[in-house]
């Protein structure tokens, strides 16, 4: 099997390489270890609208980015590592999906933790959830990636993945969540002190099981992978227009007066609007929903429309940091 690393923390270009190292005509199996600098991860299928808290997320600077990948929405950071396997498809052979945890969890159990697959995509230490799994089929390879939860901070896992669900009605795939634990909790300091340590100990236990031939990612591949990044990854059409179909709904009250808001969103785009409040505006609000329809569902965007009407005329003394507020902090 080959090794792989990145040599990267943005989550943007890992997960291009990750999809470059899918599409390389390469028939030896490739194990790839990798971290991210704060980021939230998409399922592929899932509305990231209802699954990410982005006030918390915008204060804490954490990044959104979309897999190519079913399941459900993760949060990393240095304290978690990332693992993908990627092999070619024997046609021939019916897949088992539930098997393609048990390579991880005999890792795992080689470096005296006593982890354990279950469900369809989990692996657990104690009952509890310390990995989360997800497979893609492409170009007759198949991709089993996740993550394992070594020091990461759970607090912040929480607060950027809490969103009020009656905000939002969507035809997405909802995360499941989990209750969720660190391995370090559950080791001895001397024994993994670190994620330096923990990180080679596993590459250790996976040489145990079968030659691993360690490389660095070939010429071609990095330049795929910037490709993807550039083209993909990094786009908002990517990111947020592939997003499902739904419905936002909101009301603030300001200053100025309540303000209620009603939008649908499909591709990233805003469809419909209706806004409705006691504020004391002076015209109709037939422009100022009409520039909103056919606007990207991102505070700039929106933000641009506006610059374009005298917001007073129609809001009052509602200001416009305070109409966006309402668009997107729940």
């Amino acid at each position: 099997m080959i090794y792989l690393e990145t040599n990267s923390l943005d989550p943007t270009y890992n997960l291009a390489m990750e999809e470059a190292a899918q599409e390389w005509d390469q028939p030896e199996d490739i194990m790839m270890l990798w971290q991210n600098k704060n980021a939230i991860i998409v399922g592929r299928y899932q509305n990231a609208e209802k699954e990410i808290n982005f006030k918390a997320a915008r204060e804490l600077n954490v990044q959104v980015v979309r897999r190519s990948t079913g399941g459900g929405t993760v949060y990393h950071d240095l304290g978690n590592l990332n693992y993908s396997f990627i092999r070619p498809i024997d046609y021939q052979k019916k897949l088992d999906l539930t098997t393609l945890s048990k390579p991880m969890e005999e890792a795992l159990n080689l470096m005296g933790i006593p982890a354990l697959a279950q469900g369809r995509n989990d692996i657990t230490l104690d009952g509890k959830k310390i990995s989360g799994t997800a497979q893609r089929i492409h170009c007759r390879r198949l991709l089993h990636h996740g993550t394992l939860l070594f020091d990461a901070n759970l607090e912040v896992l929480q607060s950027v993945l809490n969103v009020d669900p009656s905000k939002i009605i969507s035809k997405g795939i909802s995360s499941v969540r989990s209750r969720v634990t660190n391995i370090k909790e559950h080791v001895s300091p001397e024994k993994y002190p670190d994620m330096a340590s923990f990180w080679q100990a596993l590459i250790l236990a996976f040489s145990k099981e079968g030659p691993l031939t360690r490389m660095d990612p070939p010429e071609h591949l990095i330049e795929k992978a910037k490709m993807l990044q550039e083209t993909k990854y990094q786009t908002w059409e990517w990111n947020f227009g592939k997003a499902p179909a739904f419905t936002y709904s909101n009301s603030k009250r300001f200053p100025g007066g309540n303000l209620e808001i009603d939008v649908n969103v499909e591709n990233g785009l805003i469809t419909a609007c209706r806004i409705c409040g006691d504020f004391l505006g002076l015209v109709e609000l037939d422009d100022l929903e009409n520039a909103l329809v056919g606007c990207r569902y991102e505070s700039a965007a929106i933000q641009a429309n506006l610059s374009r009407l005298d917001l007073p005329l129609y809001i009052g003394s509602i200001t416009e940091a305070d109409f966006i507020s309402c668009l997107f902090e729940r």
